[in-house]
């Protein structure tokens, strides 16, 4: 009869690391300055502020500057987005 034995290699972390529950609920704030351009001449006439969050960088930057967007108002639209 032969008997085969077989261990299980489990890693132990040990402090330091997070898991992956916290790393999962860990998100991305990013803040953003547009310039306010009027649609009808396309010049610009201030700026705009935006903010978001999100799980990744791109995404929140993105959610940054649809609310950008939306706070400049009926006849202008948020151009020339910056991380800030």
């Amino acid at each position: 009869m032969l008997l085969v034995s077989m261990a299980l290699a489990v890693p132990v972390v040990l402090g330091g690391a997070a898991s992956a529950a916290e790393l999962s609920t860990k998100a991305f704030h990013a803040k953003v300055k547009c310039a306010k351009v009027r649609i009808s001449d396309n010049n610009a006439v201030g700026y705009v502020h935006g903010e978001g969050r999100a799980k990744t960088k791109p995404l929140a930057v993105a959610a940054a500057k649809k609310d950008a967007n939306s706070k400049v108002g009926k006849g202008y639209r948020a151009k020339h987005c910056r991380s800030l």
